[in-house]
């Protein structure tokens, strides 16, 4: 039997509730700490708020759990319940409330933005649609999909593609491209707007995925120029006919009905939901996008979808005639209109129960599932390995957190240390740390390791933080001593293991790495493509990617620093003096010590500082 929910004794609830308006409108719920707990709309504020708040059976596990919690209540009112779904949805994406069904991927995705409002227009890459006048295809799942697509029309189609802003007029010389036939030359006045229209026309029905009026049209263009015995330019008609065939041969047609349609199916386990979007145009399959929600408490799939569809659609401004779901939504009648609205036609959101349509959304819902079991999969190997790591190793604590370090430096200059962060066998970037040498002059790795090792595990004992369970260093036995003996001068040996890991016989060969252990004189034995081994790879090369990016960072820093500017006395100010007096610093390197003192605030003492520090 399921607990019932009580008016909370909180007499300032009982006090806002009563003033509450009978209006459509959003309504904001808080904890006593200010914190949003979650964000609803409604056709009736009043009815609706209430209802949290009086005894029900019907109430979600969910709502017993957020209501208890609510220490006030803002309401905004709104003239209609659609303008109540549209602001709901802009504040649930802007404060993204605890209790509310989040999406966590939310990407905005390329779209190829073709400016038809020019009078030569071009092909661009973006990632917002906006109202314009240009013309936009899309969405695209990935940049390469994107990058291939104009590879592709650039080789079929005479479309400019510098980004100039053009009127008809010669503005310089045709380019290669139009050399190679590639170009119209449009920047050399060489084709009117008409000509150059018949091409964007042809660029525009490639895009929309209607090659068999291109293919009609490029046909006759090739039958026109044969019969002319202009037969190079028949060619190349020719040629641009293949390459349409074998986009087409690529594509795959779903639905001979040529509808445009987004097929949206969702599978929820382990307090999240993953959401399948499958994206037909004209009947073919474009792209399909997938999105991961935080379902905390796995709600119904009714109210996860719709939650998707106002979050997802909030943004866009190309819209599918029809959106096919899996489940029914909640305010679906309402959610149509919205799309409606923004489409400016009609949008229809249907739930097929048979036949072709059915088989779609089984499509995307398998999708979904698959793409959850293989979410919930990467933990599982994560797990193992690190069962394995530690079974392999005979470890002391189960590696859950792997710091991994590394020194860089070239000739004993910039030298560096890195600590990489793994947790759960996952890298988390934003704990990884760089350290700039401060206590070691010229080469010794081994007295860098130990200042870097020394300075972070020593402020993280001053600091009361938790520990790593296990310290990978990239080096040999050595390194593995150092570390080791840092521990001890830390007290620490006994509660965190350490291991190093070495470039074996053959430095560019992983499988002749070595793993190290205190107190062992072999290398580990792993077995063959061991997942342990892989991950102790993986934080090694992350360490040295992350200390030879900081170590790149310094010495084109120093490149560019003056050796004025370590001189005392030589400020920003009379810095720039003396270049500008001088005009650089090989002039300056030639001046006598004469003509430096002639700038003011130079003495001789400075002016010899000056020539000893140029001529260094």
């Amino acid at each position: 039997m399921q607990r019932k929910v009580a008016l909370p004794p909180n007499d300032s609830i009982k006090e806002i509730l009563k003033t509450i308006p009978k209006l459509p409108g959003i309504y904001i719920m808080k904890d006593k700490a200010g914190e949003i707990l979650y964000i609803g709309k409604a056709k009736s504020l009043y009815s609706r708020v209430r209802s949290y708040f009086t005894e029900s059976r019907d109430h979600a596990p969910r709502t017993r759990i957020f209501v208890r919690k609510v220490a006030d209540i803002k309401v905004l009112t709104t003239k209609t319940e659609q303008e109540a779904l549209i602001l709901e949805s802009n504040f649930v994406k802007k404060h993204q409330p605890r209790y509310n069904v989040m999406l966590k991927d939310d990407k905005h995705y390329p779209y190829l933005r073709l400016t038809t409002q020019e009078t030569y227009p071009r092909l661009e890459v973006v990632r917002r649609v906006k109202k314009d006048g240009a013309t936009y295809f899309g969405p695209y799942t990935m940049v390469r999909e994107v990058r291939e697509t104009i590879r592709l029309i650039y080789k079929i189609f005479p479309l400019r593609q510098s980004s100039d802003e053009l009127d008809g007029n010669a503005k310089r010389r045709p380019c290669l491209n139009y050399h190679m036939k590639r170009c119209l030359a449009p920047c050399a006045g060489l084709v009117s707007p008409e000509d150059y229209a018949r091409v964007v026309n042809d660029v525009i029905l490639f895009l929309k995925g209607k090659n068999s009026e291109l293919l009609d049209s490029l046909k006759a263009k090739m039958a026109d120029a044969s019969e002319g015995q202009r037969y190079e330019e028949a060619a190349v008609f020719r040629d641009k006919i293949d390459a349409v065939n074998t986009v087409l041969d690529k594509q795959r047609i779903i639905s001979t009905s040529m509808e445009n349609q987004d097929i949206v199916a969702c599978y929820t386990e382990a307090k999240a939901t993953m959401v399948q979007v499958l994206i037909v145009r004209n009947g073919k399959m474009l792209a399909e996008k997938l999105f991961k929600m935080n379902n905390p408490e796995e709600e119904p799939d009714a109210e996860t979808l719709a939650s998707f569809l106002k979050q997802y659609y909030a943004d866009e401004t190309l819209f599918p005639s029809e959106i096919l779901v899996s489940h029914d939504l909640e305010d679906r009648e309402l959610i149509e209109d919205w799309l409606s609205e923004k489409r400016q036609a009609r949008v229809k959101i249907e739930i097929p129960q048979r036949g072709k349509k059915r088989q779609l959304v089984q499509m995307a819902e398998e999708n979904a599932r698959f793409a959850m079991r293989a979410e919930l999969d990467k933990g599982d190997v994560a797990t193992r390995s690190l069962e394995e790591l530690r079974e392999t190793l005979g470890l002391k604590n189960f590696p859950k957190t792997i710091e991994g370090f590394d020194i860089s430096n070239i000739g004993g200059t910039h030298a560096v240390g890195s600590m990489v962060y793994f947790h759960n066998a996952k890298a988390e970037k934003s704990k990884y740390r760089r350290f700039k040498i401060k206590t070691v002059d010229g080469i010794d790795d081994y007295a860098m390791l130990t200042e870097v090792m020394t300075r972070r595990y020593a402020r993280l004992l001053d600091e009361n933080k938790p520990l790593p369970d296990l310290i990978l260093i990239d080096g040999g036995k050595g390194h593995l001593s150092t570390g080791y003996r840092v521990l001890q001068s830390l007290e620490l040996e006994e509660r965190i293991d350490l291991a190093c890991i070495a470039k074996g016989k053959f430095r560019t060969n992983l499988d002749t790495d070595e793993v190290f252990l205190v107190g062992r004189k072999d290398s580990v034995s792993f077995k063959e493509n061991s997942p342990s081994r892989f991950l102790l790879q993986r934080v090694r090369d992350e360490a040295h990617r992350f200390a030879i990016d900081y170590h790149r960072s310094l010495r084109g820093k120093n490149a560019l620093k003056s050796p004025l500017q370590d001189i005392p006395g030589i400020g920003k100010k009379r810095h720039l003096l003396l270049l500008k007096t001088f005009g650089s610093l090989e002039n300056i390197k030639h001046a006598s010590l004469e003509d430096l003192q002639q700038l003011p605030g130079v003495t001789a003492p400075l002016a010899k500082k000056i020539k000893d520090a140029v001529n260094v």
